[in-house]
């Protein structure tokens, strides 16, 4: 888990600055595990399923354009970047990497259905996005290199004239100013002016939170966290809309949409406990339940009392053993599989 700074603790972060206002977390992460290389996230920007930009910096005068190319890209145009003033971006990195959801276990104080993804950039020197605000709360997290960030809580303008392709703001003078090492980590709750500028070569590893538009939570506590549990007060917030929160939260992106195995395999998979039992869930579902229903891939079903433990020990543990199938029963194990659940190995 981060470390918090002086006498902070995940109680009074929650209180004080979650959906409220920003904190700096110097050294906060020990180690940066696991992590990825330029190269290798050059790699993923090539491929077809992977969601990547590029922003440029283009100075002209005393005055910065950004300007976007989105992927995927050749290895030849990756090759042939200049040496500044450029950022590479990839969204939803633990979906093509399952082995960077662990980077999650940094924020255990925060709903797992309530993170979207995690992007990662590398920025050369003078790279970044440009001043701009976001709508949901992130956690930057600093791997190699260095950053500059600037915050300002106060409204600043938006700036047609700085790009294209981006909303950016007008360049503003900070509330606040970091550098920003390996291990430091920056929070910003939704609507705060930043501003991120690669003083050296760095990666950022951004740690990106979700909710439906009708949904806040300013009130959350620390109490309401389990894996993939969707509270009873995280329904009370939703209001009117409570009933559609589980499966907005867990709705996916359509190019990142699991593909189910077909009625015929899943029959198979059932009557072949030795597979059935090694199958873990897939890098790219979202679940989560409530007191009644579970939720997957924006689709629901409703829980049998019996159900529950057997869910929440899906969404902590995230895959099957003996013990957990059989818990399940075949039934809820063909309504999981039919809507993309598990990562199906290509030799069953």
């Amino acid at each position: 888990m981060l470390k918090f700074p002086n006498k902070l603790t995940a109680e009074t972060f929650l209180a004080r600055h979650w959906h409220k206002k920003p904190l700096f977390l110097p050294q906060a992460i020990d180690v940066m595990r696991p992590s990825v290389t330029r190269n290798e996230l050059a790699w993923l920007a090539t491929l077809d399923d992977v969601e990547s930009r590029i922003v440029f910096s283009d100075r002209v005068d005393d005055r910065i354009r950004y300007r976007v190319e989105t992927g995927p890209f050749d290895v030849a145009f990756l090759q042939a970047l200049p040496k500044r003033d450029w950022s590479l971006l990839v969204h939803d990195v633990e979906k093509h990497l399952p082995a960077l959801r662990q980077l999650f276990e940094q924020v255990p104080f925060i709903p797992d259905w309530r993170i979207d993804d995690l992007m990662i950039s590398f920025a050369a020197p003078g790279g970044g996005v440009g001043p701009h605000r976001d709508n949901y709360d992130v956690f930057l997290c600093q791997g190699i290199g260095v950053r500059d960030w600037r915050t300002s809580t106060a409204d600043v303008p938006e700036d047609p004239a700085a790009s294209d392709d981006l909303a950016l703001l007008e360049e503003f003078n900070a509330d606040e100013h970091h550098v920003a090492r390996q291990g430091d980590v920056l929070y910003l709750p939704p609507g705060v002016a930043h501003w991120g500028t690669a003083k050296r070569a760095c990666i950022t590893y951004s740690i990106g939170m979700r909710a439906p538009s009708f949904y806040s939570d300013p009130d959350l506590e620390l109490a309401e966290v389990q894996p993939g549990y969707l509270s009873p007060a995280a329904r009370r917030r939703a209001g009117k809309q409570a009933s559609r929160l589980g499966c907005a939260a867990t709705e996916v992106k359509q190019w990142l949409q699991p593909l189910a195995p077909s009625p015929v395999e899943i029959t198979a998979l059932l009557a072949t406990p030795s597979a059935l039992h090694k199958l873990r869930l897939h890098g790219m579902a979202r679940i989560a339940f409530d007191d009644s229903k579970l939720y997957l891939n924006g689709a629901s079903r409703r829980l049998k009392g019996s159900d529950r433990e057997p869910i929440a020990a899906l969404c902590a543990r995230r895959r099957l053993d003996r013990a957990l199938a059989a818990a399940l029963g075949k039934r809820g194990l063909r309504w999981l599989l039919a809507h993309g659940a598990f990562e199906i190995p290509e030799n069953e």
